[in-house]
């Protein structure tokens, strides 16, 4: 390819680049916002994550507790003989 062709080639696009950043009206430096935000729904997942965790830890630890209640609401008597026969 010889100069003048390359030359030539490299004016075309710089022109079509500029006509169609002047057709959009707006500086072609200015950044468009683009329309869906890839990260907008991020406080859902957030939300999402903290009550499932909560709940596991809540049923985690009321069932720590309900253990502890039943240990401790033995029946007297049943304590003893098993204390005594084994």
């Amino acid at each position: 390819m010889n100069q003048t062709a390359l030359a030539s080639l490299i004016s075309q696009c710089v022109l079509q680049l500029l006509e169609r950043n002047l057709d959009t009206g707006k500086n072609a430096t200015e950044q468009k916002e683009p329309q869906y935000k890839p990260y907008d729904n991020a406080y859902f997942f957030i939300l999402f994550v903290m009550l499932f965790y909560s709940f596991l830890a809540l049923t985690v630890f009321f069932g720590y507790v309900r253990s502890k209640k039943a240990v401790s609401k033995q029946d007297p008597y049943q304590e003893f003989i098993s204390l005594v026969f084994s």
